[in-house]
């Protein structure tokens, strides 16, 4: 009788994971994607280096579309799942299967974990795994965040006994899924202050040494061009020197350490939490306290580290730290904050525990209430669903930028715009004003601008030369530019508290007065400029419309870089 019990609650698991991901599998390129840090960068990264030309030249082989020519290290990492996905698939077929396996990776991994190291029973596991398994993950994170799970569960399996070979196989294959330099030198990081606790209760820690050496092992053959390159470059020094970081009031930092605890990282690291999962385990924490009069060990070690991370990412900002950090080329360049890489988990693993002290007979009934709801909140949160049904009722903000695939990259809108131009793409390039060079780059043109996390700070001042006359119109845009940079791009002065990246159809007025170098377009060799604004007296840059061009969401001007020789 269980084992046909199992079979059917295996079903429903898979029923309601497939139901999430329908619009992804079945929409295909109409379904609905976040742009942030996805459309607007990864893909069309791997999309470049994974051309005919590029796919198996050295790491340091300059693609020639991209900003000018970047070494190829600086875009991709050839050790990578996705890499090899874009080898073997079309972009959108590689796309489209990542995010359902990173998804079925979360699922497992939590299931795993829960079933195993929490104790958790199966309706329990299940809700947990769905859960975490519909967080909206950053596909360009892979499995940084989403595998965590997993490589939790064999790594306490390690810990424990005798692990059985595919422990191992789990450990030695996170690295070619996950991002060393945002996820990997954290997870290491709890990985080797797991080794100190068990080192000070005098537990054995053999299998889990030689458990973080091949870890670590791995991650540095992955990503071996990477760490060569990590302060600069080999050949170059990265605009990454010039980034700064700016203090706040230790009072703010409070209102950082709130939001962190309240909503997770709201750029890469969405936890969900926010309405049910916290309020639930606060409650039950509380009510716990209150009628044990002890404090649950488990779920209060859990709560602990997820305020100490708040903590320490709100305590990064204060000004003393904030000096310290400017003072040092790799503090200042280096993304200390990213132990909000964990939260997601934490939270999910706090609500199992919090379930676990829940009264056994009213459990399922708590469990049907808290699921319900929560699983609510997950299908809201998906960009398809969100867009064709919840955004009716409420309006909620999945992430940044939610389109559609095919809508994002308007390939006919493109095709007509080549066609207007009539020369092979090799021997023109193209800037973008108020659309992501991604969109540009994705249809083959060669760009002058683009979105990189390391590139030659030369370039940088080269293309700052273009921008200059506007970054003095607006400070916030100049530091956006100037103290971060790795979206160089055409920044203008859109009369706003911060800059749009994506001005699509309806956004830009009639008209708008943009000042552009043409001396330094010149010098980057531009010759065309895609516009979402109507640019008021081009002449003064030098520029010449040629044609307008309109897609579902974007509304492009062609102008044409006169050459004055």
């Amino acid at each position: 009788m269980k084992a046909k019990y199992q079979h059917y609650y295996l079903r429903g698991l898979l029923l309601v994971f497939l139901l999430y991901h329908a619009p992804t599998i079945f929409l295909g390129q109409r379904a609905y994607f976040n742009a942030f840090d996805s459309l607007d960068s990864f893909v069309v990264w791997y999309r470049l280096a994974t051309q005919d030309a590029y796919a198996w030249a050295p790491s340091y082989a300059i693609i020639e579309p991209f900003m000018g020519g970047v070494p190829k290290f600086t875009l991709v990492s050839t050790y990578n799942v996705y890499y090899w996905l874009n080898l073997l698939l079309p972009t959108f077929t590689a796309f489209q299967f990542y995010n359902v396996f990173i998804s079925g990776v979360a699922l497992i991994g939590m299931w795993l974990l829960c079933r195993r190291h929490l104790a958790a029973n199966e309706p329990v596991s299940a809700f947990l795994a769905l859960s975490f398994a519909f967080t909206p993950f950053l596909p360009t994170w892979g499995l940084s965040i989403a595998g965590q799970p997993l490589l939790v569960f064999a790594i306490l399996n390690i810990r424990k006994e005798s692990p059985a070979i595919w422990n191992w196989l789990i450990l030695a294959a996170f690295p070619f899924t996950s991002n060393f330099q945002s996820a990997g030198v954290f997870i290491l990081s709890a990985f080797g202050a797991l080794i100190g606790y068990d080192i000070v209760q005098r537990r054995p820690v053999k299998r889990l040494l030689l458990a973080f050496a091949i870890l670590l092992g791995v991650y540095l053959f992955t990503k071996v061009d990477l760490i060569q390159n990590l302060l600069g470059g080999e050949g170059f020094v990265s605009h990454r020197m010039e980034m700064r970081r700016f203090p706040v009031p230790l009072g703010v930092c409070f209102k950082i350490f709130a939001r962190y605890f309240l909503l997770g990282n709201v750029d890469v690291a969405l936890s969900l939490h926010t309405f049910v999962l916290l309020p639930f385990v606060c409650l039950v924490y509380a009510l716990h306290v209150i009628r044990k009069r002890e404090l649950p060990r488990g779920i209060t070690i859990t709560l602990g580290i997820i305020t100490l991370i708040c903590f320490y990412i709100a305590i990064l900002n204060w000004e003393p730290l904030v000096n310290l950090r400017n003072s040092s080329d790799l503090l200042r360049m280096f993304s200390l904050e990213r132990f909000h890489i964990f939260l997601q988990m934490l939270w999910h693993i706090a609500a199992g525990q919090a379930l676990l002290l829940i009264v056994p007979r009213y459990q399922p009934r708590v469990l049907i209430a808290v699921a319900a709801m929560q699983l609510v909140v997950c299908f809201a949160y998906q960009p398809t669903y969100y867009e064709r049904f919840v955004k009716k009722f409420v309006s909620i903000v999945p992430y940044h930028y939610i389109f559609t695939y095919e809508d994002y990259y308007a390939e006919r809108m493109f095709d007509n715009i080549k066609t207007a131009i009539g020369k092979p793409v090799d021997t023109y390039r193209v800037a973008s004003i108020g659309i992501p060079p991604a969109v540009a780059q994705y249809n083959g043109m060669w760009t002058i601008d683009g979105y990189s996390s390391n590139y030659p700070l030369p370039y940088k001042h080269q293309f700052r030369n273009i921008i200059a006359g506007e970054l003095e119109k607006n400070s916030n845009n100049r530091g956006f530019f100037d103290f971060w940079g790795s979206q160089s791009i055409v920044v203008y002065d859109q009369g706003l508290p911060y800059f749009e990246t994506h001005m699509t159809r309806g956004m830009a007025p009639s008209e708008r007065p943009i000042t552009l170098s043409h001396e330094a377009l010149r010098e980057l060799g531009c010759d065309y400029i895609l516009s979402v604004e109507n640019i008021a007296s081009p002449e003064k840059s030098g520029l010449r419309k040629l044609a307008i061009f309109r897609s579902a969401i974007w509304h492009l001007s062609l102008y044409e870089v006169i050459n004055t020789q």
